[in-house]
């Protein structure tokens, strides 16, 4: 049977796992830290957990929810559920504590997976539900060996440690069970594990990570993922034949990752290389060492490509990398693309993407058009997109307008939120994006930015704060730039901040004088800054990985206004 046979068929995704692999049991499914797990392993791995959820869950109508980043155990839990017929959910640390009775309570949450690097951060807010059990999962999951490669800041994190008595002691009136434990349990039933499948049902529940608007939980059915990998096979961006090393560094319970970095690509037979804990500094050695062939990762991760020292060739290995997540520049790109072609990477440049966890989420790709640069791109296959003003009137081509599309991908729905998902969608089953694009001539997309990302002036004009920060980037001494709306007096205007090419260090005054100069060169007096800040480098937040722009909305100092030809301090 080939996959488009297999993709064609009404199974779940367990299932679809299974038979796309049956083939290539004793190849590596897993690896991580120097661990590995061939795909007959993880297989057994997975029945091991379906028979402890089966132990722990009679009631197959509960939830289990996880808040994990990527680890060995995250698969395997998922894919067990998903084998026995329960649905899984995926929240962040950074949202659960926010709302932890939607979360928990509202879900029929029965067992948290908790990574125990996280509890201090939700320890307080989980105590308020109803909650009874929870599995700690420790960073040492599944690890017998430590890889050569692993730093020494992160290998003393991978030893066993007793973070389990202490959450026990913390929360005495919960059932906290040891991840080892909990594999115990399944290990000693001999339960059978029959696989359950209805089509339609709600797989799992994503939410999104709020950096653009209150977390969202995004209901995908198994049919949803199936065509996914269908489509990506479809279109060649993984290579069955050659089966990937595909290097996830984003969380997977960001949905991005989750579905497009980890569950997709699996169902073709990569080899999902986990690691959880990395620096974006060390993106290139991370390529070079773990010998990715692809991945995913965020434009901050390929900021630093250029600046890194490894010989030329030394990419040679690695066939396709994809960006998203936020804004990538044509500096940016051309700067990357150098860098690989000097590495010799089979593809010469970074492939932008597009997409939102709720159509799929991929939906435009500039896969293989390496002088799109920025752009993000033809819709990918199967996918319809379209550009509409205000009123949903279809604009022509090089105007810009509301991005809306149509995916066979879409989500079934947000989570107990029905008004919230009728609206998202058009009467005639386009999603409303909420950003802002312009198509050219040949029928390529380039996507600008969030339409939510402007102020609207005095005057009642809009100025999008994206088209200023295309005009700093202009200049080779940004590395990074992000412009937001600060509220000053009873007004909010443009601020600039910053983060500066490393030869450009120590220039603060000469660079932000150059930056209003192309201001004032390229913008209306409307789009002008109100002031700049160079930073030594932007935070990001910690499930989607873009920057965390809305922690700039409360900085009040270190702020640059220019008076004529000088530069002076102020504070908002």
């Amino acid at each position: 049977m080939n996959l488009q046979e297999i993709f064609s068929k009404d199974n779940s995704i367990y299932e679809t796992w299974k038979l796309c692999n049956a083939d290539h049991a004793d190849l590596p499914a897993i690896e991580y830290f120097g661990n590995q797990w061939t795909f007959k392993e993880t297989d057994e791995m997975i029945d091991i957990y379906a028979r402890a959820f089966m132990s722990m869950l009679p009631d197959r109508t509960r939830t289990v929810t996880f808040c994990v980043p990527t680890l060995p155990s995250t698969l395997f839990a998922f894919y067990a559920l998903n084998k026995i017929g329960i649905r899984a959910q995926f929240v962040s640390h950074t949202i659960l504590p926010s709302d932890p009775k939607e979360y928990i309570d509202e879900t029929d949450t029965e067992i948290l997976f908790l990574f125990d690097g996280f509890f201090s951060a939700v320890a307080g807010e989980i105590v308020k539900t109803n909650i009874k059990n929870i599995v700690v999962v420790p960073l040492s999951d599944g690890i017998n060996t430590i890889s050569d490669y692993v730093t020494d800041d992160i290998r003393p994190l991978l030893h066993k440690n007793d973070s389990v008595q202490k959450i026990k002691a913390a929360l005495p009136h919960l059932n906290i069970i040891a991840l080892d434990d909990f594999v115990s349990v399944g290990k000693q039933s001999t339960e059978a594990v029959k696989s359950v499948y209805n089509k339609g049902d709600t797989a799992v529940v994503l939410y999104t990570g709020g950096s653009t608007g209150i977390p969202k939980g995004v209901e995908k059915t198994n049919e949803e993922f199936i065509d996914m990998a269908r489509i990506y096979l479809q279109a060649n961006y993984f290579d069955y034949k050659t089966r990937d090393r595909n290097l996830i560094l984003i969380p997977p319970n960001h949905p991005t990752s989750f579905v497009l970095g980890c569950v997709v690509p699996w169902f073709i037979g990569t080899t999902q290389v986990l690691q959880p804990i990395y620096s974006k500094d060390n993106f290139a050695n991370d390529l070079y060492y773990l010998k990715a062939q692809s991945t995913i990762a965020a434009p901050s991760h390929f900021a630093t490509l250029p600046l890194c020292n490894l010989p030329d060739g030394a990419l040679s290995h690695v066939r396709i990398l994809f960006c998203g997540g936020e804004l990538v520049t044509p500096e940016l790109a051309t700067a990357v693309n150098k860098t690989l072609k000097r590495l010799k990477s089979q593809s010469q440049h970074m492939v932008v993407g597009y997409g939102m966890a709720e159509l799929g989420p991929l939906t435009h790709l500039s896969y293989g058009v390496p002088e799109l640069l920025n752009r993000v791109g033809k819709p990918i296959p199967e996918v319809i997109a379209r550009i509409v003003d205000d009123n949903g009137n279809i604009l022509g081509d090089n105007t810009r307008g509301n991005l809306e599309i149509k995916s066979p991908c879409r989500m079934k729905g947000y989570f107990k939120q029905p008004e919230l998902t009728k609206a998202f969608f058009t009467e005639d089953g386009f999603a409303k994006t909420g950003d802002i694009a312009v198509r050219d001539e040949n029928g390529y997309y380039d996507v600008l930015g969030r339409a939510s990302d402007s102020i609207i002036m005095s005057d009642g004009s809009k100025v999008y704060l994206f088209d200023i920060e295309r005009v700093v980037y202009k200049d080779p001494a940004v590395l990074e730039c992000e412009v937001v709306g600060l509220e000053i007096g009873d007004k909010k205007e443009p601020i600039v901040h910053i983060v500066l090419n490393p030869e450009y260090i120590g220039k603060n005054d000469e660079v932000i004088l150059r930056a209003h100069k192309l201001c004032r060169e390229h913008l209306s007096v409307n789009e002008m800054p109100r002031a700049y800040k160079i930073r030594e480098a932007f935070g990001t937040n910690p499930i989607s990985t873009k920057r965390d722009y809305r922690s700039l909305l409360s900085e009040h100092d270190g702020y640059y206004e220019i008076t004529g030809d000088s530069v002076r301090a102020v504070r908002f």
